[in-house]
């Protein structure tokens, strides 16, 4: 489990004002942070990350202080146990794939590496620079840089943005599906409903760095629909498939396979 409370002095787009939120995790969940612009959620990734240091604040993860203002307690980002996919996937330009991935990975776990490549479907660009790469390649490389040191909190700040529909889709599956064989607990950042509603299992909604809702995803209140283009079954993913005209989102719930073209599919809006 992790928890944070997390106090801070900062400038919102609608004016200065303070970040103020108590945050508990569970172990396991994949949870949106949503909210308009400015609202102060990239602020929270980079106070658990350690980038960021509040003016008050705890951060405990499965028992561990990795922060405590008042007892002077305050873990350099090296020592936390995360994960960070930054909007921008930060890879160096001079190395290849497998020289960005490698330069992150202690000696005990290059077996892992290799893996990752492989689940990640990176082992035909392992030697490619990132300006050879698709936008999408080089965020999966971010992606397993993010966890090829098994974090105990991956962090990720809009991960699918600038992506097209396709190249988001499939890289949404693929930490869809790494989240789940790993159980690592990961905090989302994102404007996309394509996003929360495919990956979420918990949203929180965060304004002027306050919280002003937080619920689980299935019960958040689409605000528009649009028409299903076409609805399948990915047998190697095990998972429903719904494109519409904007947006294509992938779930492993059954009750998905009620879907039909034509039918309407609600759209959740983030904030």
């Amino acid at each position: 489990m992790i928890e944070a409370q997390l106090l801070l002095p900062r400038l919102f787009a609608d004016g200065a004002g303070k970040l103020d939120v108590n945050l508990t995790l569970a172990a396991g969940s994949l949870t949106a942070l949503v909210g308009p612009s400015g609202s102060g959620k990239t602020t929270i990734l980079r106070l658990l990350a350690g980038l960021d240091v509040p003016s008050e604040g705890r951060i405990s993860v499965n028992g561990q202080r990795w922060l405590d203002t008042r007892q002077g307690i305050s873990l350099r980002p090296q020592q936390r146990s995360v994960g960070y996919i930054f909007q921008d996937a930060a890879l160096f330009p001079n190395l290849t794939v497998r020289e960005n991935i490698l330069f992150v990975t202690p000696q005990s776990e290059r077996t892992l590496a290799d893996q990752l490549i492989e689940s990640t479907g990176l082992t035909s660009f392992i030697h490619q620079k990132p300006a050879l790469l698709s936008g999408g390649q080089q965020k999966r490389v971010a992606l397993v840089r993010a966890l090829v040191r098994r974090p105990q909190l991956l962090l990720l700040d809009e991960p699918f943005a600038a992506l097209d529909a396709p190249a988001a889709g499939q890289l949404r599956q693929v930490v869809l599906d790494l989240h789940r064989a790993w159980g690592t607990t990961t905090l989302l950042v994102s404007h996309y409903p394509a996003d929360v509603a495919s990956l979420a299992d918990r949203v929180i909604s965060l304004n002027q760095g306050k919280i002003q809702a937080d619920q689980p995803a299935t019960e958040r209140t689409p605000l528009s629909a649009e028409v299903i283009r076409r609805v399948w079954f990915d047998e190697a993913g095990r998972v429903w498939v719904v494109e519409t005209d904007t947006v294509q989102v992938r779930s492993a719930k059954a009750a998905w396979g009620r879907f039909r073209e034509g039918d309407p599919f609600p759209i959740v809006q983030p904030y």
